[in-house]
């Protein structure tokens, strides 16, 4: 895909500026079509027959000053370079208009961060722009609904009950005078049921924490005449005492002349969010505790091994096998974090080569036996020869299977047992790891990949970050296979990883070329 081009006006009196700002536009082949204008009067002439998507202007010019640029500079975004800069000259320039501030240097080092300043400044006003729409927009929707909400309550009633928001709205009085169906489906009422009854008698607000009764959005609304919102662990109490975590938001009702005739609410189901929260903090404990756990046996080992100095060989050779592990321990946990980080921002690519999957299926057996014969777990394989390869990200593909067994392992008691298959059927090859280990409660089998996530198991909690599943699946996933689980609470789990085969690649015997 051909970059953007953007257009951009170049203000600067100094040459030698002027030679460096070309030189670095022409090294690193960046996609702008520049002018330079050497004096104010020019970058003002410029301007006023041009339009540009930004303007890089220094402070002191020939016949004036970046400030009586900024002036004409309307609806473009500009940067402020100078080289005798202060932060007083900075908030200065930035009050006047200014997106960015750079400092000059006699090496002229700040060139190098152009192509970033430029994307920044240009993203940031295409998104003020979008936003300022937005808010028009936004003002323009609820003046036009508040004109006609008297005079169009069906119409209202209507829009508000397909609102995928939950939606409640009182009188004066704190009566019930509108419920869409979200908000039927959060409270459990009926409109028909609670219409002109006290919203107190329908639903109440408790903080997640203390479980103590908090003011409703709608109660603080009614003392202070402004919009109101809920606090950050409000748990909406329900029909029955069914509880659920909700963020809402209350705003006045008023009439043409100022006087607030009801409240409406507006609330949503946040409990998928409050619990990626729960999950982020899980993940950072778990994260703490499983670098502070190696590193403290690195420290402690080596600690020994310097300041024993009659220490036997035979001992020492332990230690530095002890130490060796943990670093493989830290090496896979920061693997982890760093391929979650890559699926996360999007940067995560795949080199796709003909792949021989036994074989890397194979190599990671091999490679987590030694794991595996610490906690005396039989760890076998059943592996196909021969199998047709797979046009796929061999390091991928060993990632994946790497995480399915240590998996296995972590869950899988001492004396457990642990079968690690690869065969090839209807054009997929099938990647298959058994345990008869804890197993996966049935209620948590959908939420297994998720990011962050780990099964809560009382008494028997097992360290870990909740990444190796969700690693495993976007891996899956970009190799266009999916993945099954079978699995029963304290009897062992099953993960079947189907890839296909579009084209069969036959395996080649070694030395074959």
């Amino acid at each position: 895909m051909v970059p953007k081009r953007y257009k951009i006006l170049l203000v600067e009196d100094d040459r030698l500026d002027q030679m460096a700002f070309k030189r670095t536009v022409k090294e690193q082949d960046l996609p702008y079509d520049y002018t330079i204008a050497g004096s104010a009067a020019q970058a003002k002439e410029t301007l006023g027959g041009q339009k540009f998507d930004l303007v890089f202007v220094d402070y002191l010019l020939g016949d004036g000053t970046a400030f009586d640029i900024l002036d004409s500079v309307v609806n473009t975004p500009a940067v402020f370079t100078t080289g005798t800069g202060s932060e007083e000259l900075a908030v200065k320039a930035m009050k006047s208009g200014a997106s960015d501030y750079l400092i000059k240097d006699p090496a002229r080092n700040y060139l190098k961060v152009m192509p970033e300043i430029v994307k920044n400044a240009i993203r940031h006003k295409k998104q003020e722009d979008e936003l300022k729409k937005y808010h028009e927009k936004l003002v323009e929707l609820v003046k036009d609904r508040t004109e006609q909400l008297a005079e169009e309550k069906e119409l209202l009633a209507v829009t508000l009950s397909s609102m995928g928001d939950a939606v409640v709205a009182v009188d004066a009085d704190n009566r019930i005078m509108l419920l869409n169906k979200a908000a039927e489906q959060l409270t459990g009422w009926r409109f028909e049921e609670v219409r002109g009854r006290s919203i107190d008698e329908i639903i109440k607000f408790i903080n997640d924490q203390g479980r103590q009764s908090v003011a409703s959005p709608i109660d603080r609304v009614l003392e202070s005449r402004k919009i109101e919102s809920g606090k950050e662990h409000d748990i909406l109490v329900a029909r029955l005492g069914r509880e659920c975590p909700v963020s809402a938001t209350a705003a006045p009702i008023r009439k043409n002349d100022g006087t607030m005739t009801g409240i409406v609410m507006v609330f949503r189901d946040v409990s998928q969010q409050r619990e990626i929260d729960r999950m982020k903090s899980d993940f950072i404990s778990s994260v703490s505790h499983e670098l502070r756990t190696p590193l403290t046996s690195i420290k402690a080992y080596a600690e020994t091994m310097l300041y024993d100095e009659n220490m036997p060989e035979e001992t020492k050779k332990e230690f530095l096998q002890i130490i060796n592990e943990e670093s493989d321990r830290l090496t896979i946990l920061i693997n982890g974090i760093l391929e979650i980080s890559r699926i996360e921002s999007g940067t995560i690519e795949i080199i796709r080569r003909p792949v021989n999957v036994s074989a890397v299926a194979a190599r990671a057996v091999a490679d987590l036996e030694h794991l595996a014969g610490k906690k005396n777990i039989t760890l076998q394989s059943d592996i196909s020869g021969n199998l047709p390869e797979l046009l796929g990200d061999e390091n991928k593909i060993h990632s994946l299977v790497t995480n399915l067994i240590n998996n296995a392992i972590k869950f899988t008691p001492e004396g457990g047992r642990i079968m690690v298959s690869v065969k090839f059927a209807s054009d997929e090859l099938i990647i298959k790891v058994a345990d008869n280990g804890m197993g996966i409660p049935k209620e948590d089998l959908p939420k297994i990949f998720g990011r962050f996530y780990r099964v809560h198991r009382p008494g028997k909690q097992i360290q870990g970050t909740g990444l190796g599943l969700a690693i495993v699946k976007e891996v899956v996933l970009r190799h266009d296979g999916r993945i099954d689980v079978e699995s029963e609470n304290d009897k062992g789990s099953t993960f079947t990883v189907y890839l296909p085969v579009a084209s069969p690649l036959p395996v080649k015997a070694a030395g074959e070329k």
